[in-house]
């Protein structure tokens, strides 16, 4: 289910929602956040589904930019299907990454220049309650329809623990 952000009639209804308790899960906690980009549907949205799709986060060209670069460093070419199934480009070889479609590009610019744009850092924001974000710049994904024949061991994971102090 695709939420479309940012559309006319949201920025309308965000202006006039109640302050949402957001913050991993710190409902009842009294951390109160007025979003500055989410509206309360959207909100719910993220708490039952995980993800968000936020509509000219980034860019196309910036966004463009990032998916070139992520098709070269694999070695796979978008036109060519029989490419996107080849061995990944992957430095470290952890097995536990096989297959998943993580692109171990880690630190590159791109993905710095990407997290640099407001909505990005508005999304964050209002998701975790707090201004004060860490950031990840660490590796991309590069994930191809999953085929009967092939094994997709696709994974999600933190690097931290959203819910410490740290």
């Amino acid at each position: 289910m695709e939420r479309p952000l940012n559309s006319p009639e949201k920025e309308t209804s965000r202006r006039s929602t109640p302050e949402l308790k957001s913050s991993s899960g710190l409902e009842g906690t009294g951390n109160k956040h007025t979003p500055h980009l989410l509206h309360k549907d959207d909100w719910q949205f993220w708490k039952e589904n995980g993800y968000l799709i936020i509509r000219e986060a980034v860019p196309l060209e910036q966004a463009k930019k990032l998916a070139d670069y992520l098709w070269v460093f694999e070695g796979k070419d978008p036109d060519d299907q029989d490419s996107w199934y080849s061995k990944p480009n992957a430095p470290i070889q952890m097995k536990e990454l096989t297959n998943t479609g993580m692109v171990e590009i880690y630190q590159h610019q791109y993905l710095w220049d990407n997290r640099q744009y407001p909505k990005i850092h508005q999304a964050g924001t209002d998701i975790w309650g707090t201004g004060k974000l860490w950031v990840s710049i660490d590796s991309a994904d590069l994930n191809f329809p999953v085929r009967k024949d092939l094994e997709h061991s696709g994974f999600s994971h933190s690097d931290n623990d959203p819910e410490s102090d740290a």
